[in-house]
């Protein structure tokens, strides 16, 4: 069997980048946010968000948690996509 470029042959890595990659995006946007009220990714976000994302310490914990879930969520996607495809092209 190759090994492939990157070394790894699981969705597992893929998942666990992507999760901590919107983890720390949504810091830094609720950093911003705290910074410049008005201009806030997050607060824009929250008016459409059917639970609390924004502005008190349960919303950011629900806000983070959502956004590092959906982020290895799209990651084991992407990676199981990767896999299957190179399965495919070889």
């Amino acid at each position: 069997m190759k090994k492939s470029i990157s070394g790894n042959h699981s969705w597992k890595p893929y998942a666990l980048s992507l999760a901590t990659t919107l983890g720390v995006t949504y810091v830094l946007c609720a950093i911003f946010d705290a910074l410049f009220p008005p201009y806030g990714l997050i607060q824009w976000l929250s008016q459409a968000s059917p639970w609390p994302i924004y502005g008190t310490p349960a919303g950011f914990m629900t806000g983070f948690v959502t956004f590092t879930a959906a982020g290895f969520a799209l990651g084991a996607i992407y990676g199981i996509a990767w896999e299957f495809w190179r399965q495919k092209l070889k």
